[in-house]
């Protein structure tokens, strides 16, 4: 009787502790399948910002042009910039994509829209270097050399603008007989009144010089 109670008594301690260690063995199992998210190896290499650098754009082309031209319906005007060279002429389109396949699958529906541009990848710090206009800057070329930040400000009489923000550079006109004249940048609160000037400036005087008013994207 006593040797019987003793066996009963190790079978109950042996089925504790299969009952103990199921749960155990469960949670590890559980764990080993679950991939940890923040490991970059596991995560899904089609996530994350892709830059793109478009070519063939023109000096009217605008941010919504592009989006278009593209057809990422999904992007934002903000997600556009443009890159300019020395005279600002416009060199190329920086583009933000919110992943590598919006990224292929714009570039695909650009290929099929039309040919006339090319789209390489770029990284963020090309896009971070490049300035902000966002239409809200206007570029005044043709300011004659002699012209001071007085003159412009007689010029650009009756608009709204950010008198501090004017930034004037001496450039070589086109015509290398042409004696170098003055490029001004200013800044503007809103695209809107950026806009209002370029319509109502544009090929107007400075002193004797006519003058090119463009708005920069």
């Amino acid at each position: 009787m006593g040797l019987f109670r003793a066996v009963t008594k190790s079978n109950g301690s042996i089925q504790t502790n299969q009952v103990l260690t199921l749960p155990l063995s469960r949670q590890l199992s559980t764990q080993m399948e679950t991939p940890n998210s923040s490991d970059p190896f596991l995560q899904n290499p089609s996530t994350g910002l892709v830059y793109g650098r478009i070519y063939g754009i023109g000096r009217q082309t605008r941010k919504s042009d592009i989006i278009s031209m593209i057809g990422a319906s999904n992007l934002s005007l903000d997600d556009v910039r443009f890159e300019y060279n020395a005279n600002y002429a416009p060199v190329a389109g920086m583009i933000q994509f919110p992943s590598r396949n919006a990224y292929d699958a714009s570039l695909r529906a650009g290929v099929r829209k039309s040919r006339l541009f090319r789209m390489d990848r770029a990284d963020r710090q090309q896009w971070d270097t490049l300035p902000r206009y966002d239409g809200k800057t206007i570029l005044l070329q043709g300011v004659p050399r002699n012209a001071m930040a007085d003159d412009v400000e007689r010029f650009l009489a009756g608009c709204q603008y950010d008198a501090s923000s004017i930034q004037m550079f001496a450039r070589q006109q086109r015509a290398f007989d042409r004696p170098p004249a003055r490029t001004v940048l200013v800044e503007f609160p809103s695209q809107a009144l950026a806009t209002h000037a370029f319509i109502m400036k544009n090929r107007g005087f400075c002193l004797n010089n006519q003058v090119a008013v463009r708005l920069l994207q």
